[in-house]
């Protein structure tokens, strides 16, 4: 028989259990961040001392506390042809670390600090990706949980002072055209079961043009096309348009077969 005493025993075991398991965690945490710290304030030294120059780059390892961090110290025009931005990068086994300045008269100045997972990176770019003639950082990733399609890219547009950053915008499976500038992409869902979006640079927002889905009834897809201002859920759901068949605009962009479900039925 259990008594109300042994079962608040147990629970209070299991309580202290749980809080001596976060203070481990927090503590491991805390000596992570301290360690990757020191590397990059280390890198920051050597920046330092080239300060003077406009490019410069310098490759190394160094494994604090046993474990391995590749360093790249890169200050170069990499934005623009009039201003010198420092890349700090930091690659260790669970993480890569990006973080950017833009050089002063005698300092560096952070304007980005981004932290990926090892596991779900796959690369960064530097591109104009807004359509405005300033290259922009993306970082393109892929989601490491979850059932469908989650190729993933966060864009931090260079802002017109040629120096500083917007906050890193996050778009899922998207394919970027700066000529118009416009992205177009794939909502998270099943193949033949999701929406496309498009969507519009408006200087450092992001302005919804419309949604694209298949027309369905109790059989499934009927072959009409929705043209929408919100996903197709909910009482507020209006379709804008109806086609016979998807614009040509979207049919080559990544990930459209995911969205017409062609070769996963």
């Amino acid at each position: 028989m259990v008594t109300t005493n042994s079962l608040q025993t147990s629970n209070d075991k299991k309580e202290k259990e749980r809080l001596e398991k976060r203070r481990a965690i927090e503590k491991q945490d805390n000596a992570d961040s301290l360690r990757l710290d020191k590397v990059l304030q280390d890198a920051l030294k050597i920046a330092n001392q080239n300060i003077s120059k406009n490019r410069f780059i310098k490759k190394y390892e160094v494994s604090p506390d046993s474990i391995p961090v590749s360093v790249e110290i890169n200050l170069d025009y990499h934005f623009t042809k009039t201003n010198p931005h420092l890349i700090i990068r930091r690659n260790e086994p669970s993480a890569i670390y990006i973080d950017i300045y833009a050089k002063g008269e005698n300092k560096f100045e952070k304007v980005i600090s981004h932290e990926q997972w090892t596991m779900t990176y796959v690369n960064d770019t530097i591109r104009d990706i807004n359509g405005d003639g300033l290259n922009d950082l993306v970082v393109n990733w892929y989601g490491s949980s979850g059932c469908c399609l989650k190729a993933f890219s966060n864009v931090y547009l260079l802002r017109k002072d040629k120096k500083a950053f917007s906050e890193n915008f996050e778009f899922i499976n998207p394919t970027f055209s700066p000529n118009e500038k416009i992205i177009r992409g794939v909502c998270y869902g099943h193949p033949g079961e999701t929406e496309m979006y498009k969507y519009k640079w408006n200087g450092e927002k992001v302005d919804t043009l419309e949604y694209v889905s298949y027309e369905r009834n109790e059989r499934g897809k009927t072959g009409k096309v929705i043209i929408s201002a919100d996903r197709p859920y909910g009482d507020e759901f209006k379709t804008l348009k109806l086609l016979n068949s998807v614009p040509t605009e979207y049919k080559k962009i990544e990930g459209y077969d995911w969205f017409t479900g062609s070769g996963y039925e």
